[in-house]
């Protein structure tokens, strides 16, 4: 075999390891590389909690129809629980029921009363004749021990001022000076954001009555 041809041959047989190694190495990496996705999918968002949609509760009426907080989206709302044995409530319903009757039709307040007679006290047969005395026209809710937990309801009066979009603007706990419902209730109809600094629940000046011993 002459020179050139055996030039020829070991460039031949070195052309051919460096094939093969390099079809070793490609081989080597492809298979332990992960697979690339075929489709990305973006984290789903987080659904929106209760609180960003705006409070609600469905209770029985004092008429038997089903009372639905979120009928009245749209609308200014003021929320009122109270029994008819609170001295605290009987005080502060009269307020209550001039305010409806001046804002209900005129710029479309609505005032909805949560009684919590079933709870403590002598029931629904106390709440019609009650309802009658203080000349309430708004509607009346029955609650019951779960309405009131879910609201976060620990002392009555507690009366809760609501925007149409029905989240909560401001709170009373406790019945407060003469004219504080009348003040924040025009601040609620002029989308005004007032003050949420409730009462103690165990403020014993006798504006606020304890609503936890019944539980």
């Amino acid at each position: 075999m002459s020179g050139g041809q055996q030039l020829l041959r070991a460039l031949g047989i070195t052309v051919a390891l460096a094939l093969i190694v390099a079809a070793f190495y490609s081989f080597h990496f492809t298979w332990h590389e992960e697979p690339a996705p075929l489709l990305r999918l973006d984290t789903p968002q987080a659904s929106a909690s209760p609180a960003d949609e705006g409070l609600d509760f469905s209770a029985p009426g004092l008429d038997g129809k089903q009372i639905d907080l979120s009928h009245y989206r749209g609308h200014p709302v003021i929320v009122d629980f109270w029994a008819t044995w609170c001295g605290p409530c009987r005080r502060q319903i009269p307020e209550l029921v001039a305010l409806y009757k001046k804002y209900n039709k005129s710029r479309g307040l609505v005032v909805i009363g949560v009684s919590c007679d079933l709870i403590q006290g002598e029931g629904m047969p106390a709440v019609a004749p009650f309802v009658k005395e203080f000349r309430i026209d708004y509607p009346i809710a029955l609650a019951d021990e779960r309405l009131v937990d879910n609201m976060g309801v620990e002392a009555i009066p507690t009366t809760l001022f609501l925007g149409p979009d029905g989240k909560v603007v401001s709170r009373i706990v406790g019945a407060g000076h003469p004219g504080e419902i009348t003040a924040s209730a025009k601040q609620l109809l002029d989308g005004v954001k007032g003050h949420d600094s409730p009462a103690k629940p165990e403020d014993s000046s006798g504006h606020v009555v304890n609503i936890s011993v019944v539980r």
